[in-house]
């Protein structure tokens, strides 16, 4: 078998391997069992690797093989009441794909930052104008409303972003379009995220490695983050497990993920998580995928009051707007993007693309694509500018 054949017969089995975004426990007797299971499973697909991926992947066996231990003792250590062993062991673990983890950053980075949106649902009884500030996290002074969550350490306001207006609304469990207001966020390039999502759409990576020519860098770079992603996967795995029973006090399948969050700080150089949504439907996981990525920042600094210094004096971010302003703007797109590449939904979500609700989503994706191209400055600002402070 040529060089290229091995290659692509590669590029199959990391299909196979990341085609699946979330992961369900149910007949499994435990969250161990079913962990030893997707470890066996992945084990068979890296023995399947040929070529160029295979020599790399194997070239860091022992480290793939530490991860797996690691994550696997978290969760033991876990559930035996050995909380500091259970950190020690995700420590480790994430010391072992602190390499990675700097590679995928590097690589996803953006020289304009990234932009993204923050959601939030208003109650009835809240006041009727809703700020800049309330788009943002929980304020230190109300850090005991800091619920439980996938990515979220008790007590430590955190702010929650979402790739696509969409993805926001299915978090928050489809509200009411009159209460759901949404800020556009622009995250920039100095805050450093770790990366739980795969490289590349598979569509992307057949037409890149079609087009490229072996003997190119760009051929044997690509390679190189499918490589990081096969090593990556049991990480990003354990951290993606739908939660058996929702409504409990206590779900064991956010250890892994919470556990790894406690690290975001300055001293790590990561400063929140970049991670798949649970919420994505089964019939359209491929469409989805790419809009459906959740962003978890925590608090950096800690204050008796207000906000975060480091993070509200680097998000930028709109005031928020209600779909009600935005009933005249026309929705244009190409390839499902606005001009400026914010996710538009109708299209990619068949007949229900043309509900009312999916156009009303689509327009406020409009409103924030022309409100930066027509003011880019005034549109977008940060929190506080604590320099002048």
């Amino acid at each position: 078998m040529r060089d290229t054949d091995e290659d692509f017969t590669s590029l199959t089995i990391y299909n196979l391997l990341v085609e699946k975004t979330i992961y369900r426990w149910d007949g499994y007797s435990s969250i161990i069992d079913y962990l030893k299971n997707q470890f066996s499973s992945y084990h068979k697909h890296v023995m399947a690797l040929k070529g160029y991926a295979q020599r790399k992947v194997l070239e860091n066996h022992e480290i793939s093989v530490s991860i797996q231990q690691r994550i696997f003792e978290t969760v033991f250590h876990y559930l035996r009441g050995e909380i500091p062993a259970a950190y020690d062991s995700m420590k480790m673990a994430f010391e072992l794909t602190h390499e990675i983890l700097i590679r995928k950053s590097v690589n996803g980075a953006l020289s304009r930052g990234h932009f993204v949106f923050k959601a939030r649902v208003k109650k009835d009884n809240a006041p009727q104008q809703i700020l800049r500030k309330d788009m943002f996290h929980i304020p230190f002074e109300k850090r005991h409303l800091v619920a439980d969550q996938r990515f979220s350490a008790h007590g430590i306001p955190s702010v929650y972003l979402g790739e696509s207006i969409y993805d926001c609304y299915l978090e928050l469990g489809k509200p009411n379009l009159d209460n759901f207001l949404v800020s556009l966020f622009h995250i920039p390039p100095e805050v450093k995220l770790i990366d739980l999502t795969f490289s590349n759409h598979k569509h992307d990576l057949w037409l890149l490695l079609h087009q490229t020519n072996k003997d190119n860098a760009k051929y044997f770079a690509t390679l190189d983050k499918l490589v990081d992603d096969f090593l990556l996967w049991p990480l990003i795995m354990a951290c993606s497990i739908v939660c058996r029973y929702p409504e409990a006090p206590f779900k064991q399948e956010y250890i892994v993920p919470q556990m790894l969050y406690q690290l975001c700080n300055t001293d790590t150089g990561f400063n929140g998580i970049k991670y798949y949504s649970t919420k994505i439907p089964e019939r359209d996981r491929s469409k989805l995928q790419n809009v459906m990525i959740n962003y978890a920042l925590p608090a950096q600094d800690i204050k008796n009051a207000g906000y975060c210094p480091f993070l509200s004096g680097r998000l930028c971010l709109t005031d928020p707007i209600n779909h009600t302003i935005c009933k005249d703007q026309e929705v244009q797109s190409s390839n499902g993007y606005t001009s400026i590449g914010f996710p538009i939904m109708n299209g990619r979500l068949g007949d229900t693309g043309n509900e009312n609700f999916i156009v009303s989503l689509d327009r406020m994706s409009m409103y924030f694509t022309n409100a930066l191209m027509d003011n880019y400055k005034n549109a977008l600002k940060p929190l506080y500018e604590w320099a002048e402070e």
